[in-house]
């Protein structure tokens, strides 16, 4: 019960919620539909497993919230979810409409990946629009008919970035040196960033973060991912996720959520694999190693 509380209470530390508390009323209501979506979906996997949202009919309704379920069904750990729905937010700090949507989104399916009653999180996500707005304009009551809560449009949608630029080559580098962690072992990561052709900045926080002691690392990374412009931050989140042990698909996310481009890794998969063996070939020849 503690955890489930200090869980809520990290929401007020990691996301402004005022700026969700202070919308125009306007995109209040608004907001009530991706609520409403949350809810609902909350109570269809009451008695489903969460793979199962995949056969949701509301999976696909809302391109943010498909976003996120996918994390839910790839079993990404709740802590990455977290880091990925706040990264994403961080993209729109001249909108608040569209900072208020990603993070009601993604704190209601982090919500779901927690294991909260369906009501339970229906009202948190509620409260956080203002006890004003629900009494005198949405004359809410505090409960939600079945009708109502399967009752959702979307007339806009947040548009992510569909291209990366110099940033895709960062990327797949950073994707590529993974790749050679999980196929030759981390002592030749270690030989290719330490190599006279290494990026000397990528070098440091590889280095950083090269400790046995897990908790140090942690510190070390805290402190430093929302340092800098967008390639920093990649390149920090890379030497962590080689470190930490993270997969390429919640690599792939986390990398994405920097850059505010938009996620399908199931989609397109294969294309992304034959990518990163590309990458790969690319990185030991210009570190000579065969």
């Amino acid at each position: 019960m503690e955890s489930k509380r200090l869980f809520l209470e990290e929401f007020a530390v990691e996301f402004d919620l005022n700026r969700i508390k202070h919308l125009a009323l306007p995109e209040k209501f608004k907001l009530v539909n991706h609520i409403r979506l949350i809810y609902s979906e909350a109570r269809a996997l009451e008695q489903k497993r969460i793979k199962d949202l995949a056969s949701s009919p509301n999976y696909t309704v809302n391109r943010t919230y498909n976003l996120f379920a996918m994390l839910l069904m790839h079993d990404v750990p709740g802590q990455y979810i977290h880091e990925i729905v706040r990264n994403y937010a961080h993209n729109f700090e001249k909108s608040d409409t569209y900072y208020a949507q990603i993070t009601i989104l993604g704190m209601g399916v982090m919500m779901i990946q927690k294991g909260y009653a369906p009501e339970a999180i229906l009202s948190y996500l509620m409260h956080l629009l203002g006890d004003e707005f629900l009494v005198e304009n949405l004359k809410y009551s505090g409960r939600m008919t079945d009708d109502e809560a399967s009752h959702f449009e979307f007339d806009r949608q947040i548009v992510f970035k569909p291209f990366e630029g110099n940033l895709r080559r960062v990327k797949y580098n950073l994707l590529g040196l993974l790749k050679l962690r999980d196929t030759q072992g981390m002592e030749a990561v270690r030989r290719v960033v330490n190599g006279r052709h290494s990026d000397n900045r990528f070098r440091l926080y590889f280095n950083q973060m090269d400790l046995a002691d897990e908790h140090v690392r942690e510190v070390i990374f805290e402190d430093l991912k929302d340092e800098g412009p967008t390639e920093n931050r990649l390149k920090i989140y890379g030497a962590y996720a080689l470190h930490a042990g993270l997969d390429v698909f919640t690599t792939h996310y986390l990398f994405n959520s920097i850059i505010g481009k938009y996620s399908r890794f199931d989609k397109d998969s294969s294309e992304i694999e034959a990518e990163l063996s590309q990458q790969l070939e690319e990185i030991l020849e210009k570190a000579e190693i065969k």
